[in-house]
C-alpha cells in the first residue's frame, strides 16, 4: 500500500519545517527575555517593552512553568504506549486526543515563551500563527495514511476522539500502560530531557546573579546529560 507524503504535507515533511519551527522556540525565548536578566542588548526590543503590572508578568512565568510542566507529562504519555505502523494507537492518553505528542509539542512551546515573560507571550503568540498551518497539514497528512492502513478503525476512532482538542474518553477503551520500552524506541527521553533543560535555560536568563547561574548551570548539565541517555 502505498503511504508516501504527497501535496503540502510533503512539502512539509520534506524541508522539516515542523522541526526547524520547534527548533526555533527556544532561541527566540531567549533573545525574549532581553533586559529581564543577564540577556542586555541594546538594539533588540527589551523584555519590558510592553508595560504588564508585575503580579502579570509573574503570573505569565507561572502559567509557562505550568505549561512547560504539562506538556513533559503529555509528551510520557503519548510517547510511552505509542505503537507504529502495526497497530492503531487508541488507549492511553490517545483515548482523550488524537495527536497527544503534538498538542504537547504545542502547549510546551507556548510555556517556554510565556517563561520569558509579556515580551516572550508576543513572541508566542505571532510563533503560534506560522506554526499552526504546520501542524495542520502534518496531521491531515498522517491521518490520511492512517486511513489507508486501517480504514474502518481509524474512521471509527476519529468519530469518538477529537484531533488536538482533548475531550472525555470513551467508555471502554483500551488499556495502555506507558513503558520504558516505548519511550526507548520513540528516543523520547533524551528528547524530552532537552526540551527542560531549554525551558530552563530560558528561565535562568530571566535571573541575575547567583540564581541565573545555578538555573543556567543545571540547564546545561541536564543537556549534556541528554546525550548520553538511550
Amino acid at each position: 500500500m502505498d503511504t508516501t507524503p504527497t501535496g503540502t504535507y510533503a512539502l512539509v515533511e520534506r524541508l522539516h519545517l515542523r522541526q526547524w519551527a520547534m527548533r526555533a522556540v527556544a532561541p527566540l525565548a531567549a533573545l525574549a527575555t532581553n533586559g529581564a536578566g543577564l540577556l542586555d542588548v541594546s538594539w533588540l526590543p527589551r523584555s519590558d517593552a510592553l508595560a504588564v503590572e508585575p503580579r502579570a508578568d509573574l503570573a505569565l512565568r507561572v502559567a509557562g512553568g505550568v505549561l512547560v510542566a504539562t506538556s513533559a507529562a503529555l509528551r510520557v504519555a503519548a510517547k510511552g504506549v505509542l505503537v507504529r505502523k502495526t497497530t492503531l494507537t487508541t488507549g492511553g492518553v490517545y483515548g482523550v486526543v488524537r495527536h497527544p505528542f503534538y498538542l504537547a509539542n504545542l502547549v510546551g512551546a507556548l510555556g517556554t515563551f510565556l517563561v520569558a515573560g509579556p515580551l516572550g507571550a508576543a513572541v508566542g503568540a505571532a510563533w503560534v500563527v506560522v506554526a499552526a498551518p504546520l501542524y495542520a497539514a502534518t496531521i491531515a497528512g498522517e491521518e490520511k495514511a492512517l486511513r489507508r492502513l486501517f480504514p474502518d478503525a481509524f474512521a471509527a476512532y476519529s468519530a469518538r476522539v477529537r484531533a488536538l482538542v482533548p475531550g472525555r474518553p470513551p467508555a471502554p477503551r483500551p488499556d495502555a500502560r506507558v513503558t520504558w520500552a516505548n519511550l526507548s524506541a520513540e528516543r523520547e527521553p533524551p528528547r524530552l530531557l532537552r526540551f527542560l533543560a531549554l525551558a530552563v535555560l530560558v528561565f535562568g536568563l530571566t535571573l541575575t546573579g547567583p540564581a541565573a547561574t545555578v538555573t543556567l548551570a543545571v540547564a546545561a548539565a541536564a543537556f549534556a546529560v541528554s546525550h548520553a541517555l538511550r
